[in-house]
């Protein structure tokens, strides 16, 4: 599978998924507050990334880094983002130390969701963003 590249609103920061996303990737949209802060939104539309395979080809990104014990997992999150818009970039959980979140936007939104998540955190009903999809898994 080819490479593929992503870019933040102003263009200054460009990221590369080495080998794509997979024939199979599916999109994940998470609902937990923490998500909902960071998008600007009721959720974040994402997709996990081997760290690996995750490179930043052009521009200096900067990174937010959740204190102990704030993130669903009580270890930090980090979220990476451009200074000079303020686009999310991706997501590196401390306790998922082997991939990135990497936030779809940055690549036009192009996969179809597989997952939708509903942690206890989420300030709203839970109420699918993806009605059509029946076959979405969730998460509670």
């Amino acid at each position: 599978m080819a490479d593929v590249e992503g870019s933040c609103a102003c263009g200054a920061i460009t990221v590369r998924v080495v080998d794509g996303f997979g024939d199979n990737a599916k999109a994940a949209i998470c609902h937990c507050t923490d998500c909902q802060k960071a998008a600007g939104s009721l959720c974040n539309y994402w997709a996990p990334v081997l760290v690996e395979k995750l490179h930043v080809v052009k521009g200096q990104p900067k990174t937010y880094r959740s204190p102990e014990g704030k993130s669903m997992s009580g270890k930090p999150v980090q979220r990476t983002f451009c200074p000079d818009c303020g686009t999310p970039l991706y997501v590196y959980a401390e306790g998922v130390p082997s991939r990135y979140c990497v936030i779809l936007a940055l690549f036009g939104n192009n996969l179809e969701p597989g997952v939708e998540i509903f942690w206890r955190s989420a300030k709203r009903e839970r109420v699918s963003l993806c009605p059509n999809y029946s076959d979405l898994e969730n998460v509670d």
